[in-house]
């Protein structure tokens, strides 16, 4: 069996060999597994483009780099779709989320119709994105009701052709908060989730969240790409 682990990433020079190591040396112990790192790097200019074609030479890496910044949503739907794992893991390159919880949900794979998503137990960011998350979950549960508690939780596995059921024209309503949006297109088409807690650390290097002043323009556009993701058509 076969993981593609899909990272999005924009200047994480300072995370990202720790990340590789880290992850490749435990994910080595795992016997009938294989892996490979999509890493979907997306216009950084800090060196990270240049360490990810020393990364290549060491690990099993296909890398998606490119020039200008395409986003986060499309960095995961690029990363989704350049896949070749029976499974995928959707995570980030921040190095909150580390390795230990795959190996801990490894032999807890979900079947088919199924995504396995984690909840951040603690939570380690800062309060303005906590504050944020919480607030925005009202209005997610009033919508689309998924009994998750933590919608936003970017720490998702599920099968390929399950990833690949999901409408397009809705995944990309969401521009910044795309597993909110993922989550609710899975309720649209009736894809179930099986919750479980996984180790969130605090952010060493690098921005971690939004700034205040680009919040209501953030909460504004996620406002409306969940209405559209509840009523446009199929």
């Amino acid at each position: 069996m076969k993981i593609s682990i899909v990272l999005p990433i924009h200047n994480e020079y300072k995370n990202l060999n720790f990340l590789i190591k880290s992850w490749s040396k435990e994910l080595n112990y795992l016997k009938n597994i294989s892996y490979e790192f999509v890493l979907v790097e997306d216009g950084s200019t800090d060196g990270t483009k240049e360490l990810i074609k020393k990364l290549e030479e060491i690990y099993p890496i296909k890398n998606l780099s490119i020039n200008e910044k395409r986003g986060y949503t499309k960095a995961v739907l690029d990363g989704i779709e350049a896949s070749s794992g029976d499974y995928i893991l959707c995570t980030d390159s921040d190095n909150q989320i580390k390795v230990r919880s795959l190996i801990n949900n490894v032999k807890n794979l979900p079947e088919e119709g199924f995504f396995l998503i984690g909840f951040r137990n603690p939570r380690k960011d800062p309060i303005n994105r906590i504050l944020y998350s919480k607030l925005f979950k009202i209005l997610h549960d009033v919508l689309f009701n998924s009994k998750l508690k933590d919608p936003s939780c970017p720490f998702v596995i599920g099968k390929k052709n399950d990833y690949k059921k999901l409408p397009i024209n809705l995944l990309t309503q969401m521009r910044e908060g795309f597993w909110w949006g993922f989550v609710a297109t899975c309720q649209r088409i009736d894809l179930k989730f099986i919750e479980v807690p996984i180790e969130h650390f605090e952010r060493k290097e690098g921005e971690a969240g939004y700034s205040i002043t680009k919040l209501p323009g953030i909460i504004v556009r996620n406002i409306i790409g969940l209405l559209k993701i509840k009523f446009s058509a199929l």
